[in-house]
């Protein structure tokens, strides 16, 4: 029944599940698109042909449904519709749908506008046929009695035309509304940048935006390779492959000041008899260009470059958007940086995680394993140093067994057992000191000091459901350590207790006896 009742709304309606995939369209938006073959299919860039005022094809991330369901929250925008029949002004409103608290996925309602400019031609063309239409010149209102005058929405609405829906014309949008151009555009990117699009999908959008928007030949981003001190091409919108495969990039005159920081720097290719790619870029079409430095603080990442077929007279607002994109462009590019830090560490972190279980799985010797977890903790984790304590066998006093990093001196400093944050590990939890010259729970502040220890993670050895243990991280600078940190170090902990497990099925001393490692740990 339900299906019924949307068949028979006279406006399209199309649906795509939470995969993209579209699963209902009715009746007219079949007549519309003119197209059946849409079930099933996912929604990509060409699958329904939009297309912008300008007649540029949009991206997938332009779409209205793409965008919702991205965001989660509805979407509007006027575009066009290309079929057969040619271009068809269109209103497209997307709803993402919820079932309880899930996602679903996105209905769209297309209003097709082309019938609705149509019946107002024809009203228009019937009333000037029956005599004048008086509109006020300023606010176009219109007059429908000798003082009485009313908006022209409301008058056509009466007259029988229909609801009316607004949109803008390309010249007044670039005359009224360009900071709204420059604002949308400038949130897609933001919206991007923070969403779960790849670096690349980033940097492809920015400079397909900067084309659309500026109304420019073309765009291309190009980022310095600090290794070879070259500029590599990262992203290009509205050029040859034949151009950009010409060679290495020249510093020419606006590259080296956009290098040295200077915000906007424009440059005539034809003019200069010494460029490199003087004749491509006239085979290219291309005349001027402008570089922008793409920088985060005083670190300079690349260049974005903008290409005129003829000398253009940008405004100020012009400005502040291409050096606000480019700012996007270098934050994109950081996150990335940080991602890929933080995949980096993850490997080695796992890295480090499969040496000591080898280590475990293999000869099953109890100090080599110690010895290896103290050694690669540091090195993987930033750390001075790391020890690891056992209980000794009547659980009398902690004896240390595995060190690396600090002196025989601090060493043997005296026994650490009475230590408060000591007595809270072995209850089993993680206890992190940030200050260990001034927090309570540490009895050698002055040793720490002297020995330039600032902060301290101490964690739990488990073996069998018991604490028989623990491992100590050191720091040399003031360090909050992080959930991830914790995890991991925890995680090695647990092997100490499978190593000493190993040891006890073995026949090997499962707990030192104190004669063999120092009684004062």
């Amino acid at each position: 029944m339900g299906n019924k009742i949307i068949e028979i709304i006279p406006e399209a309606i199309y649906f795509i599940d939470e995969s993209l995939r579209i699963r209902y369209i009715n009746p007219e938006f079949e007549k519309l698109v003119g197209s059946r073959d849409l079930l099933g299919k996912e929604l990509k860039k060409d699958l329904i042909k939009y297309q912008d005022e300008a007649g540029h094809s949009l991206e997938l991330y332009e779409l209205p449904a793409f965008l919702c369901y991205q965001t989660k929250t509805e979407i509007r925008k006027n575009l066009y519709i290309v079929t057969p029949e040619g271009r068809i002004p269109v209103e497209e409103r997307c709803r993402p749908f919820f079932k309880g608290e899930r996602f679903k996925g996105v209905i769209s309602i297309v209003k097709d506008l082309g019938s609705v400019i149509s019946a107002i031609e024809k009203t228009v063309l019937e009333r000037r046929r029956q005599g004048l239409l008086a509109l006020c010149a300023w606010c176009k209102k219109v007059r429908t009695g000798d003082d009485a005058w009313e908006s022209i929405e409301r008058y056509l609405t009466e007259s029988g035309v229909g609801t009316i829906t607004h949109g803008i014309c390309p010249e007044c949008a670039e005359k009224i509304f360009e900071k709204k151009v420059y604002l949308e555009s400038y949130q897609n990117i933001c919206r991007a940048i923070s969403s779960s699009l790849s670096l690349n999908e980033v940097l492809n959008l920015i400079v397909t935006n900067v084309v659309k928007v500026l109304k420019v030949k073309a765009c291309m981003l190009r980022l310095l390779n600090n290794e070879t001190k070259r500029l590599e091409v990262a992203a290009h919108y509205g050029l040859t492959d034949r151009y950009i495969n010409k060679g290495p990039v020249e510093f020419d005159q606006s590259i080296k000041e956009a290098l040295q920081g200077k915000t906007i720097s424009i440059y005539d290719i034809t003019l200069d008899e010494k460029a490199r790619y003087r004749k491509e870029a006239e085979e290219e079409g291309i005349k001027s260009i402008i570089s922008v430095p793409v920088k985060c603080g005083k670190e300079i990442l690349g260049v974005l470059r903008l290409y005129t077929a003829e000398p253009v007279k940008y405004t100020d607002e012009d400005l502040r958007f291409i050096t606000a994109i480019a700012e996007q462009a270098a934050i994109a590019i950081m996150n990335a940086k940080t991602y890929e830090l933080t995949l980096s560490k993850a490997r080695e972190y796992l890295r480090v995680f499969e040496d000591v279980t080898k280590a475990v799985t293999s000869k099953l010797e109890l100090q080599e394993v110690l010895d290896t977890i103290v050694k690669k903790l540091p090195a993987v984790m930033g750390l001075k140093a790391a020890t690891i304590r056992l209980l000794s066998e009547d659980n009398s006093k902690l004896i240390l067994v595995a060190s690396h990093g600090l002196s025989k001196k601090y060493l043997e400093r005296g026994p650490v057992d009475l230590e408060e944050n000591v007595r809270e590990a072995l209850q089993a939890r993680p206890v992190a000191i940030y200050d260990v010259t001034v927090d309570p729970r540490v009895r050698y502040q002055k040793e720490a000091e002297e020995e330039g220890i600032k902060s301290m993670l101490t964690l739990p050895i488990i073996s069998r459901g018991k604490v028989i243990g623990i491992l100590r991280l050191l720091t040399e600078t003031p360090r909050q350590f992080s959930e991830e940190e914790i995890n991991f170090a925890a995680s090695l902990a647990e092997v100490c207790g499978i190593a000493i497990d190993n040891a006890r099925l073995y026949n090997k001393r499962p707990f030192p006896s104190g004669n063999e490692f120092p009684q004062n740990a």
